[in-house]
């Protein structure tokens, strides 16, 4: 049977932080420490729990820790497999999949080399230094522009991307992206279709890889993709995601699952 997959980006793609404005019908989906973090809409909920044409694979930069306190990937909207890590991990029914693992590993070789010498730099520019499975490295900076000038000039460029972001300032090796994710999970998958979504630079390499790219307008004009669709941002991404979907959508392939009301909606 022929596969459509939806690679979809978390933050501020599927899901926002609650530091974002979005309409009152909405659903916690992350928790930490007992404090609200994420939400999604219940539009965006309700269209992706009955796209039974779609095989949804969210694809982060989280850690899997982080990935994991989305719950609502396990409870009202079970997803088998999640790329995590910038797509070098693969969890599949939640546990790392170590083959897919052990690749990422031989095809970034030297680069992850380059990076434990990059993170011990990094470790003196900043503190604490996240090193997901030793795939990444990441921390919080009070001046992420200045430390990431400081940490491109020690490493080895052709190796690592130093890229700063909202605050953060990750060490990436090149060839673990969200692109490369998508390209071999379609491989080893027998993906036919693949739609993706996501809405910041990190996201542009799975963007140009899809047969379908949904980003908003602020980067739509960098995304390669032959069919690429732009966001009106009149509405929450997600809910806009949504409406695209609809319009790809394969009539004869569509099952129709029944709505339910969305549960715990919030003020």
């Amino acid at each position: 049977m022929a596969m459509t997959a939806f690679f979809s980006d978390l933050d501020r793609t599927l899901i926002f932080s609650h530091r974002i404005a979005l309409p009152r019908e909405k659903l916690v989906v992350e928790l930490l420490n007992g404090r609200e973090q994420s939400y999604m809409t219940c539009r965006t909920l309700a269209y992706l729990q009955n796209a039974a044409w779609l095989r949804l694979v969210p694809v982060t930069m989280r850690s899997c820790e982080q990935y994991e306190r989305v719950t609502v990937f396990r409870t009202l909207l079970p997803c088998r497999y999640a790329l995590v890590c910038n797509g070098g991990v693969l969890l599949a029914d939640g546990e790392t999949d170590r083959a897919w693992l052990a690749e990422t590993r031989r095809l970034a070789a030297n680069e992850l080399r380059e990076l434990e010498r990059a993170v011990r730099i990094f470790e003196s520019l900043a503190d604490p230094v996240r090193t997901p499975m030793d795939l990444m490295a990441y921390a919080l900076c009070g001046d992420p522009e200045d430390t990431a000038r400081k940490l491109r000039e020690a490493v080895d460029g052709s190796l690592l991307a130093v890229r700063a972001d909202r605050g953060k300032l990750y060490c990436l090796p090149r060839s673990i992206h969200k692109g490369a994710a998508l390209a071999r999970f379609r491989e080893r998958f027998a993906v036919d279709t693949a739609i993706a979504a996501g809405d910041s630079v990190f996201d542009l390499p799975m963007l140009n890889a899809a047969d379908y790219a949904i980003a908003p307008q602020a980067i739509a004009g960098q995304v390669r993709c032959a069919n690429t669709i732009a966001a009106a941002g009149e509405r929450p991404f997600s809910d806009e995601i949504c409406d695209v979907l609809e319009t790809l959508r394969p009539p004869e392939n569509f099952v129709g699952r029944h709505l339910q009301p969305c549960p715990d909606v919030l003020e």
